[in-house]
């Protein structure tokens, strides 16, 4: 008999005193008194739709999905995930406008926005922690409120302050900040006021506290069964520190704990819960938000209208994701008349939705600027942030035999083991498989993607006991209906069967830390996730590119505790050691040349192994009294040694690159190599000097040359000495015009090329074009037929000099120390501090001896030792490789032996008429090659 008084009043009420919102005027701050709206509008406040973030065409069932929902009903609320940043922003910017009162607009951007639009992509939570340092956590909220802002998103649902303080939880793990309630608070409230700072609403999940359970909620309800002091001690101190802190928002968990609620519902419908502690003991005047009501917790126990009506009992303000939005809605509506929800209920929630979009300024309608958005999504400033985390979280916890960092050079047969159940195992870790295979270059990669059984364990280990290293990526993703929290168990078993073969191991894992077994891996990285950004900074770590720096967040056992974690410095080191060996032999061979007047000075540097040997000067930069002692910064005029220190690897880069090829034709470049034999002339020919051109043309004794123009010119008029391939006849010419073919297909010019692709990155500081500081230089020819001058910090080659210092054939100038820097490049095939700068397929191709042309040891751009008396010696072995430079320069490498031997001296000076450099070059090798065997 009550409840029809009831229904008869409350329907008599509403008749007279709501407010009929049937128009699309916007409900402004005088007309949103509870009074005077609708009941159904007050209710459908209080929801949070799915809304998809692609673009949709206006007749798409999504898109008219949504505007239903915002027409008929006026919900509070949509929650975007997946799409791209023009869909997103521009469905937020249609849904917002057709709207009577102001959305507001959510997303799980728990790592930025790049979780799930191409926005800037943080590490997880766990990689934050790990770093030791709380304002990366508040940069993070920050660069995510202020991207999320630009875009229409107003409300984020992070951070996760869920403590991971059990090992086998499937859901949460590394998406939270560590095992301990005081590290989780710690990181967790700087991220909310980076989020606050910026007006935005910050949401603390998943409350009372999801951490220290094995069962994901999204497919099953969890059951915690701690104390209830126990609970207020751990679970409920970061959230009880986010309210204190001021927390826009918190969202409920959907987890049971017995000790505090004996009926044993989620704590979503937990009145105890939520409304008695959070609401009532702390005083939280914030906004109640639960997770998604579609989630199999609550939809395998309670039926979706059922769900919604509990969870307003509970004291949520705002119902996420309800299964069934319409049955939802109706059902709260059903209640309040039927006299289960009061009216005052909902008023409730209504007012502090309505009072928290007004403090934000949703009701003042302002117009979106793209270009905001085009300036702050993503940009250099933010990704920046973004990988200093990735890289300072990197956590080495193992490192037997210091085998991090991986010198790839060190081992000749790698296998990379990728092991996960995860059926995007190749897709999530492509990027860093492609990186160490590129960078090592022979590399056995195997893909284990499911369950091992005996046999399949035996067949992976044939597959690998013939490495020198293995490689174990480890992807153990977080994520809904997965289920895990480490590696299946017969993956650990193959782990301890791959130990047994006694070759070393590195394991990284991609996610979860935790493993089942610490003792089958060598070496083991934490990166606590699978991003891109986690990606590229576990490269980084394993090639000794970046210091490893992080500590554990999290008790792995009782040796690798939290705050545990080795530092290892980056690889700064060109050579392990400076041995600074002493040669009397060979010092005495090059204090003799000088006594002879050979020349005046010399630098050597001598390496092996990656230990240098020498690095030595001798003598003085002339013949005067008081000419200056050459020391290991002075810097020489190395002439031709620039073939292969700059135009060839530039070359061999713009064809990486596939701006070049070895087959392009001159006459793709010059008109005047269209007919005759020299239509058939290509790139190659110029690196193998065997394109018939001439060895070379004095046109400083020209009149009308004086320019590059001019020399161009006049060497594509040129008549050809022979045909192409016929012989091999050394020619400046030719890399004079492959100089100007690089100038052509890469619209820049060498030296800055040069600079770019490997003196900077190589930090090869003494080795430039036209040098400024001509005091360190050590001076070529006194000349007195063309210049008349001494040549001291500019070019001593003719040619070179008309071409403003800079060419093809001549014009660098370095000291022995960076060239030995740059040949090591080529020593290690490409691979230098961890980084690979060119293909090891295309170093082994430029650096051997090509049989065409016949009788030549010529390789690509470089030389190769002759059979009988060659000025290397003759001690080098085959394979080796190197070049000489006219002003009295050399360079060798023997990557068999592991050896680089540079030879830097002035011999042209006074005059280059003086002979006998080739006698103290060959003396000089082999003295230098027998004494050092024993290193």
């Amino acid at each position: 008999m009550f409840n029809k008084i009831n229904f008869i009043l409350i329907l008599f009420y509403f008749s007279c005193s709501t407010y009929q919102v049937e128009n699309n005027d916007i409900i402004h701050e005088n007309t949103n008194k509870s009074n005077d709206i609708n009941l159904k509008d007050k209710i459908s406040q209080m929801f949070m739709l799915r809304m998809d973030g692609n673009f949709h065409n206006n007749e798409s069932w999504k898109k008219k999905d949504i505007e239903y929902f915002i027409n008929k009903y006026n919900i509070g609320g949509l929650i975007t995930f997946t799409g791209n940043i023009h869909g997103t922003y521009s469905n937020i910017k249609h849904f917002q406008s057709i709207s009577r009162t102001p959305l507001f607009i959510a997303s799980d951007y728990e790592r930025g926005l790049g979780v799930f639009i191409n926005g800037t992509l943080f590490p997880s939570n766990m990689a934050v922690s790990a770093t030791g340092d709380t304002n990366y956590s508040y940069l993070q909220g920050k660069i995510t409120a202020k991207e999320a802002k630009s875009i229409g998103v107003n409300f984020i649902l992070a951070p996760v302050l869920d403590i991971n303080n059990n090992k086998n939880n499937p859901i949460i793990n590394f998406r939270s900040y560590g095992d301990t309630p005081e590290i989780v608070a710690k990181y967790g409230l700087p991220f909310i006021k980076g989020i606050q700072d910026q007006g935005l609403i910050a949401c603390a999940k998943h409350y009372p506290g999801h951490g220290n359970t094995n069962t994901d909620s999204h497919t099953k309800l969890p059951v915690i069964n701690i104390s209830k002091e126990e609970l207020f001690t751990n679970e409920l101190f970061p959230f009880k520190q986010a309210v204190d802190f001021g927390v826009k928002s918190i969202m409920t968990g959907h987890i049971v704990i017995d000790s505090v609620d004996d009926l044993n519902v989620p704590a979503t419908f937990s009145k105890k819960i939520v409304n008695d502690i959070l609401i009532e003991d702390w005083n939280y005047k914030g906004l109640v938000i639960t997770d998604a009501l579609e989630m199999g917790a609550l939809t395998s126990n309670v039926w979706h209208g059922e769900s919604a009506v509990k969870a307003i009992e509970a004291g949520a303000d705002i119902i996420l994701l309800p299964l069934n939005a319409v049955s939802a809605i109706e059902s709260v509506f059903k209640a309040v008349v039927n006299g289960r929800i009061s009216l005052e209920r909902i008023n409730y929630s209504y007012n502090k939705i309505i009072e928290q979009k007004k403090d934000m300024g949703l009701f003042d309608k302002t117009e979106d600027d793209w270009m905001i958005v085009e300036q702050e999504i993503a940009s250099s400033k933010n990704r920046k942030v973004s990988k200093e985390i990735a890289e300072k979280s990197i956590t080495l916890i193992k490192n037997d035999n210091d085998i991090i960092p991986f010198k790839p050079n060190n081992y000749k047969k790698v296998s990379h083991l990728l092991l996960s159940t995860d059926n995007d195992l190749r897709t999530r870790l492509k990027s860093f498989a492609r990186d160490i295979n590129y960078i090592h270059g022979n590399v056995n990669e195997v893909y284990i993607n499911d369950k091992l059984s005996n046999l399949g364990s035996k067949d992976i280990i044939n597959k690998v006991k013939d490495s020198d290293m293995i490689i174990v990526s480890m992807l153990i993703r977080i994520s809904m209906d997965k289920g895990l929290s480490t590696i299946d168990n017969s993956h650990n078993e193959l782990l301890k069967q791959l130990k047994s073969l006694n070759i070393p191991i590195i394991g990284i894992s991609f996610g979860s830390p935790y493993l089942p077994n610490y003792n089958y891996l060598d070496s083991y990285l934490c990166s606590y996730g699978y991003g891109s950004i986690s990606l590229n900074a576990s490269t980084d770590a394993l090639f000794g590119r970046k210091n490893i720096s992080g500590k554990l967040p999290v008790t792995l056992n009782d040796k690798f505790k939290r705050g545990y974690g080795l530092e290892v410095k980056k690889n700064n080191n060109f050579f392990e050691s400076n041995l600074n060996i002493e040669l009397k032999e060979t010092f005495d061979i090059v204090n003799s040349a000088i006594s002879d007047s050979i020349f005046p000075g010399a630098q050597l540097f001598v390496s092996k192994k990656n230990n240098i040997l020498i690095n030595k000067s001798f003598g003085n930069y002339t013949y005067q009294e008081d000419s200056k002692l050459v020391n290991n910064e002075s810097i020489y005029d190395v002439a031709s040694l620039t073939k292969v220190l700059s135009t060839t690897p530039v070359a061999m880069k713009l064809i990486q690159k596939k701006m070049l090829s070895l087959d392009f034709y001159l006459s793709d470049f010059y008109p005047e190599f269209k007919d005759g034999d020299k239509k058939y002339i290509t790139v190659r020919h110029l690196l193998t000097h065997s394109s018939g051109l001439p060895d070379y043309k004095e046109y400083y004794k020209i009149k009308n040359i004086n320019n590059k123009e001019d020399i161009i010119k006049d060497i594509v008029s040129l008549d050809l000495d022979y045909k192409p391939d016929e012989k091999m006849v050394y020619s400046d010419l030719g890399m004079i015009l492959l100089y100007d073919i690089i100038n052509k297909v890469s619209n820049s010019n060498l030296d800055k090329l040069s600079k770019r692709y490997f003196y900077n990155p190589l930090q090869m500081s003494s080795t430039f074009f036209n040098p400024n500081d001509k005091e360190i230089i050590v001076p070529t020819e006194n000349d007195n037929y063309f210049r008349n001058r001494l040549l001291k910090g500019e070019v001593h080659d003719e040619n070179a000099y008309i071409l403003n210092g800079i060419s093809g054939h001549a014009g660098l100038f370095s000291n022995a120390y960076d060239v030995g820097k740059f040949s090591k490049l080529f020593l290690n095939e490409g691979v230098f501090l961890g980084r690979r700068y060119l293909k090891k397929n295309l170093v082994k191709d430029f650096t051997s001896k090509k049989n065409n042309p016949v009788k030549s040891d010529r390789a690509l751009g470089w030389d190769t030792p002759s059979l009988n008396g060659s000025s290397a010696g003759d001690y080098f072995s085959k394979g080796s490789f190197g070049h000489l430079g006219f002003t009295g320069t050399s360079l060798w490498i023997d990557p068999k032996e592991e050896i680089i031997i540079v030879f830097l001296t002035n011999r042209v000076h006074p005059s280059r008429e003086k002979k006998g450099i080739y006698k103290v070059r060959r003396k000089l090798h082999n003295s230098i090659m027998i004494n050092i065997k024993e290193f």
